[in-house]
């Protein structure tokens, strides 16, 4: 499957969700980012019938990240364009933590 990832800036969030001030998507997205997270807008071919998709997203969040990253996934702040094969999703990249063998979700990549 082909995918796309891109981390959206300030600049692109405020301009994306100006229009869409007070709504579920908007406050969700300004949530994540209070707490300390990233957003990123995941196009993946096939995604609007993905039985997997935690697991396709994942796996394209980790491909965008260097090998000793771990992506830890908080939410998905906008699905408006699920079917168009894109998702919003709130995540952090733990640097310097993936180890091959944990049991720990925070420390197993998975792509």
């Amino acid at each position: 499957m082909k995918s796309v990832v891109t981390v959206l800036s300030s600049k692109k969030l405020k301009a994306r969700y100006a229009k869409l001030a007070n709504t579920r998507m908007a406050k969700l997205t300004e949530e994540a980012i209070r707490n300390g997270y990233s957003i990123a807008c995941v196009q993946i071919e096939g995604l609007g019938t993905s039985k997997l998709l935690d697991y396709d997203v994942q796996v394209a969040l980790e491909q965008s990240v260097p090998k000793t990253s771990v992506i830890h996934i908080w939410c998905y702040t906008d699905l408006s364009e699920f079917r168009s094969n894109k998702v919003y999703v709130a995540f952090k990249e733990l640097k310097g933590r993936a180890c091959a063998h944990s049991f720990s979700a925070d420390h197993c990549r998975i792509s």
